[in-house]
Parts: C-alpha cells; structure tokens; sequence
C-alpha cells in the first residue's frame, strides 16, 4: 500500500510557529485589489509577502518505529512528548484502531492524516472519551491515498492548501507568485496554482498551511524557498482556473 506514496515520500516535519508573529494584523472585509493581470494572475488579496507560509504532511507511523533513531526532530511543542509510552487508538464509535507510539499519536493529531505500518491511511476525527482521546477513522486509499481535506475533499501533493474558510472559500484557486518556478522533489517545476483543499484549528486570518506530504519534502522545499515564511496569494488567477472546484464541503 505505501508504495502509493513512495513518489513524494522523504520524511515529515513541524510547522515553525515563529513565522506567525503578524498573524493579528486585521483583515479588510474585501480583498484589496492592487490591478489585474487578465492573462496571468489575478488579483493580491494582500500586499507583498503579507500572508503567513506554513506546511503540513502526512504522519508516518514507521517514522517514529525506533525512538532513538527517529528522523523527526524534536522541537516546539512535541519536544514534551515522551519517547518511549505507548498509546491506545480508537474510532468514534470505540472501535480499538491500534497501539502506537506517543509521538506518532501526537504527530496524527497536529497533522491530521497519517499513513499506518500496514498501509492503512487514516484520519483526524474529533476529540473523543476512548483512548488517547482523539478519535480516528480510515480512508479508503483509492479516493484518499494521501488523506482528507474539508469534507471529503481528498489532498493532492504540493497543490492542497488550509485555510480559514471565513477568508478564503473552500475550491477556491489561488496563485502564489513565490511557489512560481518552484523546484519540487520528484525534480518537476510549480506552476504557483494551488487550491483552498482544507481547514484548521489553529488556521486563523492570513495564514496558509502548504501540504508537502513528507518532512523530507518540507526539508526539500524550505531550501528551495531560501526560508519565505510570509506569501502573497492571489484570487481569481486565469493561469489557475484549471483548479476551479465546486465540490461541496
């Protein structure tokens, strides 16, 4: 089953929370529009560089196999989580899911979607009385072999975004000028389109989170964005209307 993921795998990675501190500047009710480009890339929802860039991926249970070799640093938030105990998985309905480290079940629940060891993809479903106390479900790996965005919207490598649907609607397009030119990991080029796939919790105003799929890819991609952290996208992009999705959420 992993070998459908084998293309973009490396490794997975945290979201720097330090690359958040404008993130109470106040949003305009309209988007402010700074000039069209008809044949290319729409219009700034903000001025340059002026939307906070972090990533997500998919949680990989065999990345947290052995706790004294594992290739996710421990940094932030999951430094105080313990090494060596063990945690019970559960489904809403109280279905047992299965034992797993605790770093692993920490990485679930911050991701949100993850790949088990027997190729089982699972999924974020609330916070629930069984077990670790957040709850479960599997997908089926056909319609989301690399997790689930809002609704039952499947996340498509380097191009599913979250965001916070009060700013930006869910299957909206967008064009981010500093993901144009991108190098990716499999060595093909970003045409800087991406799509509102997902949401979050901790997705507040001008902030994006770019799904990777793996730390490894995170790592990849932080070298070939010389470390932007902040990004300015635009709506209503031509090059990008390829993307439109009108998938109810």
């Amino acid at each position: 089953m992993s070998l459908l993921v084998v293309v973009v795998l490396g490794g997975i990675a945290s979201a720097d929370d330090s690359k958040l501190a404008k993130e109470d500047v106040p949003l305009q009710h309209k988007a402010n529009l700074r000039g069209k480009n008809k044949l290319c890339c729409g219009y700034p929802l903000v001025n340059d560089s002026g939307w906070a860039l972090r990533f997500y991926w998919l949680a990989l249970e065999e990345d947290y196999q052995d706790a004294r070799v594992s290739t996710i640093p421990k940094a932030g938030r999951n430094a105080k989580v313990p090494d060596h105990t063990w945690v019970e998985l559960y489904t809403a309905d109280g279905l047992f899911f299965g034992r797993v480290r605790e770093r692993f079940a920490w990485s679930l629940r911050m991701e949100g979607s993850g790949l088990m060891m027997d190729g089982r993809v699972i999924n974020y479903k609330g916070a629930c009385k069984y077990g670790y106390g957040t709850c479960f479900e599997q997908l089926d790996i056909v319609e989301h072999p690399f997790g689930r965005g809002a609704g039952q919207r499947p996340l498509i490598p380097f191009k599913s975004v979250a965001v916070d649907p009060r700013v930006i609607a869910i299957g909206e397009p967008l064009y981010i000028p500093e993901f144009d030119g991108l190098q990716l990991p499999d060595g093909s080029i970003h045409d800087g389109c991406v799509r509102a796939d997902d949401t979050g919790g901790g997705i507040k105003k001008r902030k994006m989170d770019f799904f990777v799929v793996t730390y490894g890819n995170f790592r990849f991609l932080l070298d070939q964005l010389l470390n932007v952290s902040w990004i300015t996208p635009h709506i209503e992009a031509p090059r990008c209307e390829y993307m439109r999705d009108h998938t109810a959420w």
